[in-house]
């Protein structure tokens, strides 16, 4: 089943270089199945961190990180609420639950959906709370933010860049709130090791794509990646995943 995972790897990461989100989305569904969720949520951590990440880390005195700290605050402080609901509720109706929200973000989006009102900090947090707690609950944290922005109209290259400074932002706790759990383990660092190269490989494919992308197309691809992630997530596909 290693395989599996190697190829969810190299297709998370061009969904990575390419709009900065969907690495947890794209690889998730196939490498728990593979791998098992605890082993394919703690290694997905350790090797975006390090392949998307650390160039973050490089160049922060070039970000403007100040208006992305409250939605990093409502992330890390729900995460550990999404986690929960994932672990007491019924996995089942989660995911339909989850899927029914995209499915109704993307309706909502290619039918004009825009919104022109002024960010406030509550707003900010109540975005990164949703955020926080899909990604708790299934690894869909950038969703939330994306549709957010993609409602405003920010920019490709903006949008992008702010989801890459985000993941910065929020890899710490979450790297504590794993090694808390027990859940970076010597098999997560050889696994996270085994998926660097797909992945790098990946990000890199994705950047040289981004690079060509108009924002029209953007935005249809970004579109194509949310919808899918909702189809994925669905429970009809569960023999088919193996989960």
């Amino acid at each position: 089943m290693v395989p599996a995972a190697l190829v969810a790897a190299l297709l998370a990461g061009l969904a990575r270089g390419f709009s900065g989100f969907g690495s947890g989305m794209i690889f998730m569904p196939i490498a728990s199945a593979a791998l098992g969720p605890r082993v394919a949520v703690a290694s997905l951590l350790v090797f975006d961190f390090l392949v998307a990440g650390l160039p973050v880390l490089r160049k922060i005195r070039d970000i403007e990180i100040r208006g992305l700290i409250p939605i990093a605050t409502g992330i890390s402080l729900f995460t550990p609420l999404g986690g929960w609901l994932a672990l007491h509720g019924d996995p089942v109706v989660i995911r339909w639950c989850l899927s029914a929200v995209v499915f109704l973000a993307i309706i909502l989006l290619t039918a004009g959906l825009k919104w022109k009102g002024r960010e406030t900090l509550p707003i900010a947090l109540l975005v990164g709370a949703l955020s926080g707690t899909l990604g708790g609950m299934a690894a869909l944290s950038g969703i939330v933010i994306v549709i957010y922005w993609l409602a405003q109209d920010v920019a490709p290259d903006r949008l992008r860049r702010n989801m890459f400074t985000l993941l910065l932002l929020t890899a710490a706790v979450q790297a504590v709130t794993f090694a808390l759990n027990g859940m970076l383990t010597k098999q997560v660092f050889a696994i996270a090791v085994l998926m660097l190269v797909p992945y790098v490989a990946g990000t890199w494919a994705g950047s040289m794509v981004f690079n060509l992308a108009s924002p029209q197309t953007f935005r249809k691809i970004v579109y194509v990646m949310i919808l899918c992630s909702g189809v994925v997530g669905l429970p009809l596909f569960d023999g088919w995943l193996g989960r």
